[in-house]
Parts: C-alpha cells; structure tokens; sequence
C-alpha cells in the first residue's frame, strides 16, 4: 500500500508506515465527527428552550419541480400516455412524478 499526499509532496513508499498514517487519519475523522454530533446533541435543547421550532417546516414545498409542466401532464393523461412514458418526456425518474401527481393530482396517483 502506497499512500501520497498530494497537497503536501508527502509520500509513505512503506506498508507499515502507510498502514499507521491511515490509521490516524481515520481516526482523526472518526473524533471529528463525534464532536459535530456531540455539539449538535448539545444545542439543539437550547434552541428548543429559546422558542426555536426544530425540523423541516410543516406544508412541503409550495413550488414543486414539475409544477411548470402541468399542463403537458395534463395533456399527457388525458391522451392516455403511460406515467413512465411521461417521465421520460419530462426526462424525470417515474417517482418524481408519481410523487407530484400524489401531491397535486391526487386521482391520479396509480401506478400503471
């Protein structure tokens, strides 16, 4: 195992030597991410107590990727085009779709 650092010129030719590196490394990371969590743990009681409201907001989105193109899937459905033929049209995945016609077409939300 060869470990170089590019940013540095620093380069560990030797197996052991790379081994302990990444070793330290890893671990450095490992804490690192411990302390993000243990600070987020720790202020989010204090937003809390302050009035803060924690989480997403209620109500979703209120401008939906698709929203632009409901008239062509209105077209689309009427005409009796497939909802996966209609994702490719709109060049989205078939859930994005889905998932808008839940929210904003709810008699249409059947897979087909």
């Amino acid at each position: 195992m060869h470990l170089h650092i590019t940013k540095t010129s620093i380069s560990f030719a030797g197996i052991i030597q790379s081994k302990i590196v990444t070793t330290v490394l890893g671990l450095v990371a490992e804490i690192e991410r411990d302390f993000i969590s243990l600070r987020t743990k720790e202020a989010l009681p204090k937003r809390k107590s302050e009035g803060m409201k924690l989480g997403r907001p209620v109500g979703g989105a209120k401008n939906l990727k698709l929203d632009k193109h409901a008239d062509k899937i209105d077209g689309y459905l009427v005409k009796g085009i497939n909802k996966v033929a209609i994702a490719k049209l709109l060049d989205v995945s078939p859930n994005t779709l889905y998932e808008w016609l839940k929210v904003r077409r709810p008699g249409s939300t059947a897979a087909p």
